[in-house]
């Protein structure tokens, strides 16, 4: 009996010591594991999206601003849904299970709709930019996230005032662009018209302040809305001016400035008028036949009537070592960093890499691909006696508070002697005034262009698409006191194909607009 009852009293006192060590081993050592089990079942950590900074155009107009908006959430599920008007999370809250409640949130909005659509870009549902200056300025834009913290009843009831802020946000900053809302506006209504009209698929119209470099439109077709962007296709969120393009004709301006810089040619050099040219067992032919005045025709007879085998003359007396380096001092084949992410250097080879007859293709802008950017930047040089500017899409960044300001400037560089531009400026001048370019003039100022039509290349590179060419025009004004530098860009037009018939109107009607809107003093004509 005594044996029995020592063996029952061992066997209490084991478990009583198990027990003790169970419960040393939750109150003690895993005692934080069991609090932070504890407290998952019964509250939840949510984020909440700062205010998010906006993004106006130079002149303070809203371009992206956040408005309020109600969230609703399950406590042992999550998001229901996100950013609703007060009605419909109200409606949502009723019709729903227990333990579904709201919290206020900033819901992202662009009050101009597709205006300026590719540089504004979106945001996405939880605060991060995904495009355009949304995405790269998106660490000046978000702010710093709050937290909120729910606590609820063991049936996933919220408690009453059990929805606390633990952690307070901070409001992003706002980022004032370069972009002028009605010059923007005027750019993209002009571009829609040509496409439009010579039922084209797609196109670019960009215009800069030539003096500092400041982006004052970036207009590309077709765009989206941002406010709905999901239901329009991911090739429209991309900006078109960010890619490469071979830029035909316009780039002949580039061609007779290096050859001057070098001094192969003066403006006094007569080119032969030949029709065809053999350049590396390659035949280069003229776009279009010419009316030769004569056995030979200047440099400005040249680029009014765009001949490609005057152009390729120039590039065989610079040959490629100088032609090359007087294309990278254009800027060619570098990087703008005007503001946008995911933009393209170009394609511009080593001139050790070409192919004998590059030396005569890149003369015309084929066997070369440069960005719109990099093209506007090149032709400021000639309206700004050699010198040129780099352009830029942000004006500045400010936080809400004022304490942090940053503020961008223009930018210069000198590219080619003030003579050099000079004669590149007046041989653009009879480019409009009688040459190919002459559907470009205004009324009341002068303008210093050239046209553009260049076959498009194929996807792979080797050769070009039959009958499918891109059509442009760049060009500034006014000639004696330049402004504003212009490039328009229209995509496969099929009614007709030259630069100087599709674009130069854009480039008329939105020059000629911006131009009075900015007050200019017209030139003497």
């Amino acid at each position: 009996m005594r044996h029995r009852l020592f063996l029952l009293l061992t066997v209490f006192i084991l478990l009583f010591l198990l027990v003790l060590l169970r419960l040393a081993d939750i109150q003690i050592l895993r005692h934080g594991f069991y609090q932070k089990k504890s407290l998952d079942q019964r509250t939840r950590l949510i984020k909440r999206a700062a205010h998010r900074g906006d993004i106006l155009d130079r002149n303070g107009n809203l371009l992206a601003t956040s408005i309020d908006a109600v969230s609703v959430y399950q406590h042992k599920k999550g998001w229901l849904a996100r950013k609703l008007d007060q009605a419909s999370a109200e409606k949502l809250q009723a019709g729903g299970a227990a333990g579904v409640s709201l919290v206020k949130e900033k819901k992202r909005i662009y009050p101009k709709g597709r205006l300026a659509a590719q540089v504004i870009g979106f945001a996405g549902v939880d605060n991060q930019g995904l495009s355009g200056i949304e995405l790269a300025f998106d660490a000046y834009l978000k702010g710093k996230n709050g937290q909120l913290i729910i606590e609820g009843d063991p049936s996933g009831r919220q408690l009453y005032g059990a929805l606390r802020e633990i952690q307070p946000g901070s409001n992003g900053m706002d980022v004032t662009l370069t972009i002028d809302e009605n010059i923007q506006y005027v750019a993209e209504r002009e571009l829609k018209c040509a496409i439009r009209e010579f039922k084209a698929a797609s196109g670019m119209c960009l215009v800069m302040d030539v003096k500092t470099g400041e982006l004052l439109a970036l207009a590309s077709e077709p765009g989206f809305d941002p406010n709905d962007y999901q239901q329009a296709s991911h090739l429209f969120w991309h900006p078109s001016f960010l890619d490469p393009f071979e830029p035909g004709s316009t780039f002949k301006i580039v061609t007779v400035a290096a050859g001057l810089a070098e001094g192969v040619v003066t403006t006094g050099t007569r080119l032969k008028s030949m029709d065809r040219i053999v350049v590396g067992g390659k035949t280069i032919e003229n776009s279009q036949p010419i009316d030769w005045p004569g056995p030979t025709i200047s440099l400005s007879k040249m680029l009014e009537r765009s001949v490609n085998t005057g152009s390729v003359q120039i590039g065989l007396k610079l040959g490629p070592e100088k032609f090359y380096r007087q294309i990278r001092k254009f800027g060619f084949g570098q990087y703008t960093d005007f503001g946008l992410q995911g933009e393209s250097r170009g394609i511009l080879r080593h001139w050790q890499h070409w192919y004998k007859p590059d030396v005569g293709m890149i003369t015309f802008g084929q066997g070369i691909a440069v960005t719109p950017l990099q093209l506007l930047a090149a032709v400021s040089v000639f309206a700004n006696d050699g010198e040129m500017v780099k352009p830029y899409l942000v004006k500045s960044i400010e936080s809400d508070d004022g304490r942090f300001l940053k503020v961008f400037s223009p930018c210069r560089q000198t590219v080619v002697s003030p003579e050099v531009a000079k004669n590149v400026k007046e041989m653009m001048r009879n480019v409009v005034v009688q040459g190919s370019g002459k559907t470009a003039a205004l009324k009341d100022f002068a303008v210093c262009g050239k046209t553009g039509t260049a076959q498009k290349a194929l996807p792979d590179g080797r050769g070009y698409m039959k009958d499918r060419y891109i059509a442009s025009f760049i060009g500034f004004a006014p000639a004696a006191d330049p402004r504003l530098a212009c490039l328009v860009i229209v995509n496969d037009p099929r009614t007709t194909i030259w630069g100087g018939r599709v674009c130069g109107p854009v480039f008329r009607d939105v020059v000629e607009y911006s131009l009075r809107y900015m007050n200019a003093r017209p030139d003497m004509l």
